[in-house]
């Protein structure tokens, strides 16, 4: 069909899908590696890369130069990177004060030559404290560093009062990686003995002469089954304790795991360290209430007190060791509340690869029976999520950003959302706002394209899950009003398309008349898509295009098993008026999957927003749960 003579026309009909979804499956496999700078603040799900930068690129074909860039909903910040890698100006809002502090920093990343002698400064600051608390031997003597510190949860038997050691399973811990030829290791029987032995088969307790199982599940359902016979949810009895059973000690070329030796049982005792400061109650909320349930009411409760006490160390020298840098004293105590994530209590052992997961991993709070807490500096051979990792990473992304930008580029925030709307100054490369994206500071008809992620409906509260962050760096960890996420009965569905509407009005002010609105989506229920579609409508919006591009990770074992989208619907949105529009939509493909022949659907649909009339809330609803891909997924909205 041939395009009305000045037709406005979607930037997507100059993507190449193909080399986009090529560039971003191998970018979704290894996010640090192909973006470093990420890793200033890793647990954020993000967009790649790959994606948001050919839209920021085809946007530019129609409209050449430099253009002012806006991701009102910045979250992990890789739109606002993108744009300002290809030397556009970038306006980026988010809601969460924390997303926004690391945002700035990230985006100010210095290099290593001005990072790594703060590092040596910050380490020398507490190396005293850092030999007190992980100095160890190995078993020979031979000196060593405590890597990690492995503690099961221990609870007593509602029924016959007596202690029961709730290991996850019959393997606790290999002593080598199973990658690497691991076979043998640390082994629980039922009644919670610990023994070595090996992993690829049954053995008998040397305790109680039960069978040992590897494989075998003790708190499947966060249930467990006493000796006596009782069998009961782990939360219901009674306070949990934790006892330390095995510690992961290394040196530059050898690694041990044992159980604790005297001084080492000393060393990680809570009465052998200062009471550290109390830091706020933990919210109730759809993802915390899992943590009070377990009797985690504030967020101190949530790592030993050893761990407190180190991180508050490093918390309190990171600024003398910035010596008067900004940027490197932010990239510090990024690096430094970073690994708040790695909560003591919190943070699962693999017991195959010898690493812990993080608090905070999958967009969950993880309660573990089995839990790591780190050596909050590192140790040699082991330091996942630790301070000496994260700013050795932190060194390498400065590095890369001062040679992929070329420059030092002008960041402003972030600045608080309540100041008076402005243009900015034109020497601004970046301004970085904090507050709900209901309220822009951008001023009338100032922004060429807004690239922006908007909320998954209720996938990922943010909110809730950055209060552990927030907590630690001493910001306000009071529930995130306006926050367009739906929880539990705080905020519903209508509330979520209420938010989205007064932002995409904003978006729209803001948009120069021939500007464009370009955003991603994905989700299975329908009410999401409903209220999506009604707010850009309600807010003055109208669809010109749509296309389909690979966004996900599909080999990560979080989606295996999972009906989980691993495709974003892009639509492209421009401000109705009464100008002739040439819509876009990809080609028709052959032999498309389920989640294709669903996100086509959805995109169709989609086009008709700017003109949806009638019953469509009730169409599309029943369009989208009765597709294969949604199956019969519950309605919620």
């Amino acid at each position: 069909m041939i395009a009305p003579a000045g037709a406005r026309r979607s930037v997507l009909r100059h993507l190449n899908v193909a080399t986009v979804n090529a560039d971003a499956c191998a970018e979704a496999r290894s996010r640090q590696t192909t973006l470093p700078p990420i890793t200033t603040y890793r647990w954020w799900a993000r967009r790649t890369e790959a994606v948001t930068g050919a839209l920021i690129d085809a946007a530019n074909i129609d409209q050449p130069g430099r253009l002012v860039v806006a991701d009102p909903f910045t979250g992990g910040g890789v739109i606002a990177l993108s744009a300002l890698l290809r030397g556009h100006r970038v306006y980026a809002q988010d809601i969460n004060l924390w997303a926004a502090q690391n945002l700035t920093t990230m985006l100010s990343l210095p290099p290593a030559d001005r990072l790594e002698p703060a590092a040596d400064r910050l380490r020398a600051q507490v190396a005293n404290l850092l030999d007190a608390a992980y100095a160890t031997s190995f078993e020979d003597g031979t000196p060593a560093t405590v890597a990690h510190t492995l503690r099961v949860a221990v609870v007593a038997c509602p029924h016959c009062s007596d202690d029961v050691r709730l290991f996850p399973s019959g393997i606790v811990s290999l002593n080598e990686r199973i990658d690497t030829g691991g076979n043998a290791g640390w082994l629980a029987c039922p009644s919670g003995h610990l023994q070595q032995g090996p992993a690829d088969r049954r053995t008998r307790c040397q305790t109680c002469n039960r069978f040992i199982d590897p494989a075998a599940r003790y708190t499947t359902h966060r249930m467990f089954r006493c000796r006596c016979g009782y069998t009961g949810r782990i939360w219901e009895s009674g306070p949990i304790r934790w006892k330390p059973v095995l510690v992961e000690r290394t040196s530059p070329n050898r690694r041990e795991m044992g159980p604790p030796s005297d001084a080492e049982l000393i060393a990680a005792a809570d009465a052998s360290w200062p009471t550290q400061r109390h830091l706020s109650p933990i919210s109730i909320g759809t993802e915390t209430k899992v943590l009070r349930r377990y009797g985690m009411t504030r967020w101190d409760h949530v790592m030993p007190r050893r761990q407190q006490a180190v991180l508050n160390a490093l918390i309190g020298a990171a600024d003398a060791a910035g010596a008067g840098d900004r940027a490197v004293a932010s990239a510090l105590h990024a690096a430094v509340l970073g690994t708040v994530e790695m909560a003591g209590y919190l943070s699962r052992w693999d017991s195959r690869y010898l690493k812990p997961y993080e608090a905070v991993a999958n967009h969950r709070y993880n309660v573990t029976t089995l839990s790591a807490e780190p050596n909050v500096w590192g140790a040699p051979r082991s330091g996942r999520g630790t301070v000496g990792r994260r700013l050795s990473h932190l060194a390498k992304a400065g590095n890369w950003y001062a040679e992929r930008l070329g420059r030092n580029p002008k960041i402003v925030g972030p600045i608080p959302v309540g100041q008076r709307r402005s243009a900015g100054s034109r020497r601004d490369d970046v301004r970085v706002v904090g507050g709900s994206s209901t309220r822009l500071l951008a001023v009338d008809k100032s922004i060429d394209l807004v690239c922006t992620d908007p909320p998954y409906h209720d996938d990922v509260k943010y909110g809730e899950l950055s209060e552990i962050f927030r907590a630690w760096a001493g910001l306000d960890c009071s529930r995130l009003e306006g926050e367009a996420v739906v929880c539990d009965e705080l905020v519903d569905t209508a509330d979520y398309e209420v938010t989205l509407e007064q932002a995409f009005r904003e978006m729209r002010r803001a948009l120069k008349p021939d500007g464009h609105l370009v955003l991603s989506y994905a989700n299975r229920d329908p009410a999401a898509w409903v209220a999506l579609f009604g707010a850009l409508q309600a807010a003055g919006f109208t669809a010109i295009g749509y296309q389909l591009v690979h966004a996900e990770n599909d080999a990560d074992p979080a989606k295996a098993h999972r009906r989980a989208c691993n495709l974003d619907v892009i639509l492209d949105l421009v401000i109705a008026d009464d100008r002739p529009l040439a819509r876009f939509a990809p080609p028709a493909a052959l032999g498309h999957t389920e989640e294709e022949a669903f996100c086509r659907m959805v995109g169709t649909a989609a086009l008709q927003i700017g003109e949806l009339t009638g019953p469509w809330r009730e169409n599309l609803k029943r369009a989208v749960i009765t597709h294969p891909f949604v199956g019969r997924k519950s309605v919620t909205g």
